[in-house]
């Protein structure tokens, strides 16, 4: 061996002995904490951490792992976030961040016109968003995969996105809904009769009453209000009538009267339409309302139907979404009666609705009046056309031809001619609708045999729609629907 290799063997020996003695002599390093951020400073849960091949966790919802500080080199990975690499040093503060870029998916929903779609909740992992007025969604933490995009009573579409840059364009279009009208005590006597008429027919849907003209609500609730009252009717457990619907793949829509209240007005009075003349609460033509600006009673119909989505319906058809179509001057309201304050009241019951109800997934439906769709008008009851679409999920105009006057569409006897008065009922309203609504209509099914009902249903295919059979009693005109 040289004299040069003797040299650097001892150097090589003393730097060594040097480094483990000076190591020898303090105590292990302590541990120090990794907090991962996104770009934008919001901690990233679940992030996973490894260094040099060895896991060493995962960040809890704060974004922050204690972690060895043996490894320098430090892999972070997380979902919808871009993997990063670091160096790490121990800092002095006993705190190292990492700062990872989140993953962003954009884009924009449209019907199958080409028309925005409002409201839509697109779904990428765990992250979420909702499109806006036009259409448009930005989803931040998008993770890479099969993305769902889902609107209530829309159809859901899945597509694959690689996390790439650039925009998706996702075309959905509305749930082709053909339903009837099952009373309380229908569904209570005869529901299975109802589940093997979907299986022989076209339908495809079910609408039942929860609580109907009488103020009685006829499921089995647990809302405090509903005992208060005393309107409890006991007839059926709407948790099993859902199941049973979801097992057929059948969507259920629960029909809850909210204005129109004999017991719930005479049994709170300051919650009705007060009659100052008389000193009682209003009736007019055998009706009691409930005041539709006053704050608890919207209440009691909103807790009703966040109830009612819980226990598995799909969509919640508000019906008496209304002012009483007669009233006296003495006739009092909360918030007084006039043009802009009959609006404002339904448009504001409609949107905190929708705030309750579709983000656990349930739709709101609203009826109005048939001649809403070609008035300018409210009608003096608060059902204004161009408000009431730009707010609710879907609108059903109640067309019935026998209920029009004579001079109706040109006609001079409307009832007799029930296709013709749908066919233009619908005109206008798809030429007054925003392309984010549903529009459904209830078309008439008593008083005519089974020929002119069909001919109504024609009408509202033709035009692409769904539609719902009504008679008050439940009784359907099989021979109208086509068979399975």
């Amino acid at each position: 061996m040289s004299r040069r290799t003797q040299f650097r063997l001892l150097v090589a020996i003393t730097l060594a002995w040097v480094a483990w003695a000076t190591w020898s002599m303090i105590d292990d390093p302590e541990p120090f904490t990794l907090r991962v951020l996104d770009d934008v400073g919001d901690p990233v849960a679940n992030a996973v951490v490894a260094a040099e091949g060895r896991q060493l966790g995962q960040t809890g919802d704060n974004g922050l792992l204690e972690v060895d500080p043996q490894g320098a080199l430090v892999e972070v990975d997380a979902p919808g976030h871009v993997s990063a690499t670091f160096t790490v040093t121990p800092p002095d503060d006993g705190v190292f961040d990492v700062v990872l870029k989140a993953r962003i998916l954009r884009g924009h929903v449209v019907d199958p016109a080409g028309r925005p779609v409002e409201r839509a909740l697109v779904s990428a992992g765990s992250a979420r968003a909702w499109s806006d007025e036009e259409g448009r969604f930005s989803v931040r933490g998008a993770e890479v995969g099969t993305v769902k995009v889902e609107r209530a009573a829309w159809e859901p579409v899945e597509f694959e996105w690689g996390g790439g840059p650039g925009e998706q364009e996702v075309m959905i279009e509305p749930l082709n809904i053909k339903a009837v009208h099952i009373t309380g005590e229908a569904v209570e006597e005869q529901f299975d009769h109802f589940l093997e008429m979907t299986e022989r027919t076209e339908l495809n849907a079910l609408m039942v009453d929860l609580k109907d003209e009488s103020g009685q609500v006829l499921y089995r609730s647990s809302v405090p209000m509903v005992a208060e009252v005393g309107a409890e009717g006991d007839m059926f457990d709407l948790e099993e009538v859902a199941a049973a619907a979801d097992e057929r793949d059948l969507y259920l829509i629960g029909r809850i009267v909210v204005f129109q209240d004999p017991i719930a007005a005479q049994a709170i009075p300051e919650m009705s339409v007060f009659d100052q003349a008389t000193g009682q609460p209003l009736t007019s033509r055998g009706q009691y309302f409930l005041d539709p600006t006053d704050t608890e009673a919207r209440a009691y119909a909103l807790s009703l139907a966040e109830e009612a989505c819980r226990m598995g319906v799909d969509e919640v058809q508000f019906d008496y979404v209304r002012f009483p179509d007669v009233r006296p001057e003495s006739a009092h309201f909360d918030a007084g009666v006039t043009l802009d304050v009959r609006a404002e009241a339904i448009r504001s019951f409609l949107r905190e609705a929708l705030e309750a109800l579709n983000p656990k997934g349930c739709a709101v439906g609203v009826d109005v009046f048939g001649f809403v769709t070609t008035a300018a008008d409210d009608g003096g009851i608060g059902q204004r056309w161009e408000d009431i679409t730009s707010v609710a999920d879907v609108v059903s105009p109640m067309i019935y031809a026998s209920h029009y006057d004579p001079g109706w569409f040109g006609l001079d006897d409307p009832g007799e001619r029930p296709d013709v008065v749908v066919r233009r009922a619908l005109e206008d309203a798809l030429e007054r609708s925003p392309g984010r609504v549903v529009v459904r209509p209830w078309l008439q099914d008593f008083g005519y045999p089974a020929q002119r009902v069909r001919a109504q249903i024609d009408v509202a295919e033709e035009m692409g729609l769904g539609w719902m059979l009504w008679n008050a009693t439940a009784e359907v005109t099989v021979g109208a629907l086509e068979s399975e």
